[in-house]
């Protein structure tokens, strides 16, 4: 149910995936267009706030919050450039500076 076209295209990518779904499935009834809307969005959001995390953590060893924060820090300064760029540069700054408390446990 995942098209990387759409996951490509952070923000919105998630949201026209999801429409296409429930588009998809809206000729067999609205009830059933609905249900797979719930599951989708459940789906996606247990994705991208539990598992997304933790599997970041174990690739670049940096602690989920600290991810978080430097994604918000990045939008922040660069807008979507930011937003690809700002993992990259906290776990190099916290690799250089070999700060042990913001590293994965």
């Amino acid at each position: 149910m995942d098209f990387s076209f759409f996951t490509a295209h952070p923000g919105i990518g998630a949201t026209i995936g999801i429409s296409l779904v429930c588009l998809i499935a809206l000729p067999q009834g609205v009830l059933l267009a609905f249900k797979v809307l719930i599951g989708c969005i459940l789906l996606q959001q247990v994705e991208e706030n539990l598992l997304m995390p933790r599997i970041m953590q174990g690739s670049i060893n940096m602690n989920p919050v600290i991810m978080f924060f430097a994604l918000l820090v990045g939008v922040k300064v660069a807008g979507l450039v930011g937003v690809f760029l700002s993992i990259p540069v906290a776990g190099v700054l916290i690799s250089l500076f070999d700060i042990k408390e913001m590293q994965g446990s």
